[in-house]
């Protein structure tokens, strides 16, 4: 991943990005192929307006629309199917609840809709002009409960398990005049109440589970921020880029660290920061996603395509050809015992697990053509015997925002967007048509082909039932 994040993130949420218009998606009967193949050709090449150049003042874009096809209703397939709310920002900002849709009052340009992890609340990004603001709606209502004027322009949002809280990062600038990423603690209407907590050029942030403490990943250091503000050195990590992952019950995080110059999975205390477990080697640009019960993790690796060894660090994340001959591995982690049980083969950017934990999702990127395929585990709680194949459920072109400042920045974004529905039957994702960009939902077994349930460039489901 790139130095300083922060500023990629901010020019993929915030610019108008030169794209291309793919075919539908590839829908047919599901396979259980261990070693997929993306099939679908190369998009052909649209001409939008050229992306619009920084204000000097604030170094933010000034924005134009990035949707401009608006789905007709006729469009709209199976809304039946949304069972539960999917947040939806772009052409429509909305929340969409089955066949009702309840228009989002935004800023001109909506960004980063981030539930609240029992689903009472959605955090919206907006920028106005030059101004960028934090509006926290009602999820039951569609109400504006609160809009905040804020200093920097959130890339990334994330509710406390409590409600109370906000953790935003945003960008910043050192005393010299160099790109950094701050965080910010905000209340649950958006309003800060300790701000620059924590800056760096490389920071990621995790709430702990029942608590008001934050894990912080801060350049090379793991950082405790308490809830009132003042964080805690607990340490090196040898590694700049990782986003520190919490076991559920525990005061422990799993993190990639370095020890004697090598990348390991390992334990650590948020107490102390001591290691209490070392769970077998890692790579630099390992993804660990924990499982909800916290016995397993999946891991994923990135390699050669040839079978070199590691692969070089991405480099420019929101171009669909930024990694051309790499591929990957996902394993099921024994946290514990550090067993490792392969599950699946290809170069992988997003897992995630549903809220049942008896399935995870996969995307597989496929850099020649920048699609990419979905595909779903069911797992096995045991470690032992052949896994289930994994399922090929629907290849696609995603949005440029969707690839570019979530797809591509997943080990951060596990942590607050979910893409399952609660009953973990569905999930969504985002999709750049010859239609322009769409939010669609598709059954998580293949069962029957993708629904449309709105515009946009991102879709997120609440986490309420």
């Amino acid at each position: 991943m790139p130095h300083h994040r922060a500023w990629v993130v901010v020019a993929a949420l915030f610019a108008v990005v030169t794209t291309a218009c793919a075919p539908g998606p590839s829908f047919g009967e599901p396979t259980t192929a261990p070693l997929p193949t993306a099939s679908v050709a190369p998009p052909t090449t649209s001409t939008p307006p050229p992306p619009p150049e920084p204000t000097p003042e604030t170094g933010i874009p000034q924005i134009a629309p990035l949707d401009v096809f608006p789905v007709s209703p006729e469009d709209l397939t199976d809304l039946g199917r949304v069972a539960g709310q999917v947040a939806i920002t772009g052409a429509d900002a909305a929340i969409r609840s089955g066949i009702t849709t309840t228009p989002l009052d935004t800023g001109a340009l909506p960004g980063q809709p981030t539930w609240s992890r029992d689903g009472s609340r959605l955090a919206v990004v907006s920028l106005v002009g030059r101004q960028p603001t934090l509006d926290v709606f009602d999820a039951a209502t569609g109400s504006l409960i609160s809009s905040v004027d804020i200093e920097r322009l959130y890339f990334f949002l994330s509710w406390s398990h409590d409600g109370s809280r906000i953790a935003g990062l945003g960008p910043g600038i050192d005393e010299n005049g160099t790109p950094q990423t701050v965080l910010d603690i905000l209340d649950a209407d958006g309003v800060i109440v300790h701000a620059e907590v924590a800056r760096a050029s490389s920071l990621f942030v995790a709430w702990e589970p029942g608590g008001l403490r934050l894990a912080a990943h801060a350049d090379e250091r793991l950082l405790r921020i308490d809830a009132d503000g003042t964080n805690t050195d607990l340490g090196p990590v040898g590694l700049e880029f990782f986003a520190p992952k919490w076991i559920p019950t525990t005061n422990e995080i799993l993190l990639v660290t370095d020890i004697e110059s090598s990348p390991f999975i390992v334990r650590r205390s948020i107490d102390g920061g001591d290691t209490l477990k070392t769970l077998g080697e890692a790579t630099p640009e390992m993804g660990i996603t924990v499982h909800p019960d916290g016995a397993v993790a999946a891991i994923s690796q990135t390699f050669e395509a040839e079978g070199g060894g590691a692969a070089d660090r991405i480099e420019l994340p929101v171009l669909p050809q930024f990694a051309e001959g790499r591929s990957g591995t996902v394993e099921i982690i024994g946290l514990e015992s550090g067993d490792r049980v392969p599950v699946f083969t290809g170069f992988t950017l997003w897992m995630e697990w549903n809220p049942q934990g008896t399935h995870l999702l996969i995307y597989e990127a496929d850099v020649g053509s920048g699609t990419g395929t979905w595909w779903v585990y069911e797992h096995q709680p045991e470690l032992d015997g052949e896994p289930i194949p994994a399922v090929e459920i629907v290849t696609f072109s995603p949005t440029p925002i969707f690839f570019g400042s979530y797809i591509s920045f997943s080990d951060q974004f596990i942590e607050s967007p979910r893409l399952w529905s609660p009953n973990g039957r569905e999930f969504t994702y985002a999709e750049l048509t010859d239609a322009g960009s769409l939010i669609r939902t598709v059954s998580a077994t293949g069962g029957n082909e993708p629904a449309t349930i709105g515009a946009g460039e991102v879709g997120f489901w609440s986490p309420a039932g």
